[in-house]
This record gives C-alpha cells, sequence and structure tokens, in this order.
C-alpha cells in the first residue's frame, strides 16, 4: 500500500523519466506476418477478387485514373551549391545559403539510358513499363503485397567482387510465391547467402563461396519459390512496398477484411442467375381439396392444352365440397426478390466495398443519387484523395528505388495528378497574396520573398527621429506643430511682439478689427491667406462663419 502511494504522489507526475522495468523480455516488435488461412489463401483471394463485379469495377476504375496521365521526368532542383550542397528550387545565380557562385545543374545524360529503358519493352515479355505498373497496383489492392524486380547484368573485377551493375528488365513479382527472406526480429539479409550466377545456391555463413564458380556469396533478402525450387535476390534487386497496411514485413490484403461482403454478394448474384436459368424449388404450391382426384388432372391436363395454343384462355372449373364447404390454398415457399428487400441490401454492399477503396458511384456510372454537378464534384474529390495516396507511393517510395538503381540523381520519376491543375485558380490565388504583401508593406512591414516565391513579413526597427530613411536615404520631413490648429505662424509672432513689449500686461487700447464688426463682415480663417480663390471652400455662406478662437 505504501509503494501505491508513492507512485500515485504529485511528485511522480512531474517526473521526467519513466522506470525501466527489469524484464525487458515482454517487450514485443511487432512484426506484421503474412496471414495464413486455409480458407483465405493467396490464389483463393485473387479468385474471389476475378469473380466480384464489384471489386473489379473498384480497382479497375482507380487503377485508370492513377495512371491516366502517364508519367513525367522532372528535375530533383534548379541548381545545387557544390559548396554546402543546398539544393535550390528556383535558378540562382549564388547560393542562399553561403553565397557561393560554385553551382550545379541537372545532368542531362543521366537520363539517356533510363528514358530509352522506359520508352520501349522493359522485359522479354514485352510488357511496358506502364503495364508492369498496373499489374503492381492490382497486387496492392488485392494482396496490399507488391514485388517489382530488377534483373540486372553486374560486372565483376578479379577479386570476385561487384563493381557496377546495369537493369536489362523489370518485372512484376508475384506475391503468391514471392516472399520476404528474414529472420525472427524481421530483419533482412541475416538469414542466407547466394551467388548472383547461381540464384538457387544458398549458405548459411557469409565467408563461403559459390560452390560452382567460387564468387562472393551476398545476403539474401527476398525469395521466389516455384515448381519446387527456390530463387534467392540480394539487395537492390527486389522491392517489396505495401499501400494500406504497411509494415515492416507484409500487408494486409483487403479482400480480408472485405470478405463478407463480397461472398454476400456473389451469393446473391447465384441466386437470381439460378433463378432465371435453372429450374429450382417452385415458389409455392396450389393445394385444392377434393374427392375427385382423377376428374382434377383431366381438367388441369386440358387447361395445359388449352393454354398452349390460346393464351389468353381462362380456365373455369367447380368444384364440389362435402358438405358445401371447399376450399383452395397458396402455400408460399419463399419470399420473392422484393419482399426480400434484394435491391436495398445489394447497394448497400456495393457502398460499403467502393467506399473502402475510395471510388464512388460517379465513376461507377450509377447517378441515382446524385444532386447535379455539385454533388458530382463532391464524389469526384473524394476519389481524387484515393488516387493522390496512390500515387503517393510511386512517387515517394517505388520511383525513387527505380533512380537509384539507375544511378539517376538529378532526376526525379513521378506520376502527374489526375486532375490538371487549375490556371487560373493559381494566378488568382498569386493576385491575392501579391495584393496582401503589398498593403502588409504599405503598412510599414518589410516583405521579402525567397527562391519559392514565398512572402515573409518582419517588423522593422524604429529609426531615431532626423535620421535619413534606409530605403530612400531622404531624411523625413519637419512635423507642423500647429497642424490640427486654428492658429498660424503669423499669430504667434504677433503674440510674441505683444509679449515683449509689455502689452500683455497692459489693457489693449485698440481691440482687434473683428471684434466689433459685424457678422458680415467676418472673413474666413488667416490660413487660407496667399491661396488662390478656387482652393476655398466656395459652398460657406460667409454671412454666418466666425472664427473660433
Amino acid at each position: 500500500m505504501v509503494e501505491e502511494k508513492r507512485r500515485f504522489s504529485f511528485s511522480n507526475l512531474f517526473r521526467r523519466t519513466t522506470p525501466k522495468p527489469d524484464d525487458r523480455s515482454i517487450y514485443n516488435i511487432g512484426i506484421q506476418e503474412r496471414q495464413q488461412n486455409n480458407l483465405m489463401t493467396a490464389p483463393i483471394i485473387y479468385h474471389i477478387v476475378q469473380n466480384s463485379v464489384i471489386t473489379r469495377t473498384c480497382i479497375t476504375q482507380l487503377k485508370q485514373e492513377i495512371f491516366r496521365r502517364g508519367y513525367v521526368w522532372e528535375k530533383a532542383y534548379e541548381a545545387r551549391c557544390n559548396n554546402c550542397g543546398k539544393e535550390h528550387k528556383r535558378p540562382v545565380k549564388e547560393c542562399s545559403r553561403c553565397e557561393s557562385e560554385d553551382l550545379k545543374i541537372p545532368d542531362v545524360n543521366q537520363l539517356k539510358y533510363a528514358e530509352k529503358f522506359v520508352e520501349g519493352y522493359v522485359n522479354k515479355a514485352e510488357q511496358l513499363f506502364i503495364d508492369v505498373l498496373r499489374e503492381l497496383e492490382d497486387d496492392l489492392n488485392i494482396m496490399d503485397d507488391a514485388y517489382i524486380v530488377l534483373v540486372k547484368e553486374y560486372f565483376i573485377d578479379g577479386n570476385q567482387k561487384i563493381r557496377m551493375h546495369r537493369i536489362k528488365e523489370v518485372y512484376r513479382g508475384d506475391p503468391v510465391t514471392m516472399a520476404i527472406y528474414s529472420d525472427e526480429l524481421g530483419q533482412r539479409g541475416t538469414k542466407g547467402f547466394t551467388c548472383v550466377n547461381h540464384r538457387n545456391f544458398l549458405a548459411t555463413e557469409p565467408h563461403e563461396n559459390c560452390e560452382e564458380c567460387g564468387s562472393t556469396l551476398h545476403p539474401v533478402h527476398y525469395v521466389n519459390r516455384v515448381g519446387g525450387k527456390d530463387q534467392y535476390f540480394i539487395k537492390g534487386e527486389v522491392l517489396h512496398f505495401s499501400k494500406y497496411s504497411p509494415s515492416r514485413l507484409y500487408g494486409l490484403s483487403p479482400i480480408i477484411t472485405l470478405y463478407n461482403h463480397i461472398t454476400t454478394l456473389l451469393a446473391m448474384e447465384n441466386y437470381v442467375n439460378s433463378s432465371y436459368t435453372k429450374s429450382r424449388m417452385p415458389r409455392g404450391l396450389l393445394a385444392v381439396q377434393t374427392r375427385n382426384m382423377d376428374s382434377m388432372r383431366s381438367f388441369w391436363r386440358s387447361v395445359k392444352e388449352k393454354m398452349e395454343t390460346d393464351p389468353h384462355f381462362i380456365p373455369v372449373m367447380g368444384i364440389e365440397a362435402e358438405g358445401g364447404k371447399g376450399s383452395v390454398e397458396w402455400i408460399k415457399f419463399m419470399d420473392s426478390l422484393k419482399e426480400m428487400d434484394y435491391v436495398s441490401v445489394k447497394d448497400d454492399l456495393r457502398d460499403r466495398i467502393s467506399a473502402f477503396y475510395g471510388v464512388s458511384k460517379v465513376f461507377m456510372a450509377d447517378n441515382t443519387t446524385s444532386g447535379g454537378l455539385n454533388n458530382e464534384g463532391m464524389q469526384i474529390l473524394v476519389t481524387n484523395r484515393a488516387v493522390q495516396m496512390a500515387q503517393n507511393v510511386y512517387n515517394n517510395y517505388v520511383f525513387p528505388f527505380l533512380t537509384k538503381q539507375f544511378g539517376i540523381t538529378d532526376w526525379n520519376l513521378k506520376l502527374p495528378p489526375s486532375e490538371e491543375e487549375d490556371e487560373i485558380a493559381v494566378l488568382r490565388k498569386r493576385e491575392i497574396e501579391v495584393n496582401i504583401a503589398a498593403s502588409t508593406k504599405n503598412l510599414g512591414f518589410e516583405v521579402e520573398m525567397d527562391e519559392d516565391g514565398n512572402f515573409t513579413f518582419k517588423k522593422p526597427e524604429p529609426q531615431p527621429e532626423g535620421e535619413p530613411s534606409p530605403e530612400t536615404g531622404e531624411k523625413p520631413a519637419k512635423k507642423d506643430p500647429l497642424a490640427g490648429s486654428n492658429l498660424d505662424q503669423r499669430d504667434l509672432d504677433e503674440q510674441a511682439r505683444r509679449f515683449a513689449e509689455g502689452a500683455g500686461s497692459k489693457p489693449q487700447e485698440n481691440p482687434p478689427a473683428t471684434r466689433n464688426k459685424s457678422r458680415m463682415s467676418v472673413g474666413p480663417d488667416k490660413r487660407m491667406a496667399g491661396l488662390p480663390q478656387e482652393a476655398g471652400n466656395q459652398n460657406v455662406d460667409t454671412r454666418n462663419e466666425r472664427r473660433i478662437p
């Protein structure tokens, strides 16, 4: 009890360090292993998606928007300082950090091989680079595990060490057969070693050499298991990535989350198909109570014959009941599709699946709930977020890996946004920023614009009175001490003269001329003397104008 009181005391609330337990084995590093289930294996997951219309529609629409505008090469920088290494996004003559003029521009020669490689077929299967990217996107949306495999040509020196390489082919690795080769802690390259010339060879010790060619072994990072044979890959040959649930190892398939929704939709579609194509259980039974079964059978046989020749025939049958009572009863076996609320249930399941992938009904050609252009724009905006998230995976992870393997450092491979940027909106936004900067400068703030075009504001330091301005070099104008008053300098000079003569202590013999004058003779202020006539106020009635002492 004493220990518990000490633990929750006020002094412990402000403790900066947390006590460490003696047993550190309680910590779990949280490695996300691949989902292993006999009912949800990777081939079964792909089979479910291939048979689901709504799932394939969502994946296809999302994939089309991601790669709709292809890919482009962009400069990683406009100028880079060789002195401090700062990269400038705009052309500059000197470095903004160290003021060095030793600048470097992107090297165009780095793109010669890469541009030629991605423009043609990237593998022996005659696939384009965009086709490989589409396959990778399908793997992400189905398994959340995608593998891009680079087939390299290595140049080995006399010491059996790799000096350089060149990419020969690019493939999509099958998530069904590909796997990460790691130890119990999730670390790659510590469990096995292989030879670049013989990929089926595996050694457990790093100091061993290849048994067939004697080359130096390299750590294994990935393995491909096909037909009972293992093919090992070293670092830089395979890239694994996820989109929805990234971790240090594997992702989590979205189909596992949506399994119940997808299988329910499949069952509903199979039921409708069977209802129209196969003779299954009838909807109901017409039970007629009678004591003469032979006559009823013969009558019904004649009715069927007449209905085959005359579809408008209406059969009439009288039933003699025992005791004057008889009945015809309809026994229903199952509800109709409308009674089962088939349409609403199906729409709800479709909405749940499409919402997971971020695909709206507008993109699936469903305008039943659209409320005009405003609603359509909102739906497109939601989908753009899903497209942007998918493009960030390639722009920030996949493409930097490829450019590094190509030896490119001055250029970036990018997927442009699916929606073109509104140039008018950009210019209007820039105009507003410039107007705000001008207004702020008029208030006395110092405004500066950096190399990216962003404005920074700083409050100026107060300048001593009489000192020239640092911007213009001009001295500030002297302030008029009589500004805003009804006096001028001549009045002050007259009062000073009278005070010097002693007039201030004696009664005035001659009062001011205006004191005994009529109101008609009172003129405007003396400060208007010497100005042109049109400078005065012509709308003032001089008969009612008086000076305020």
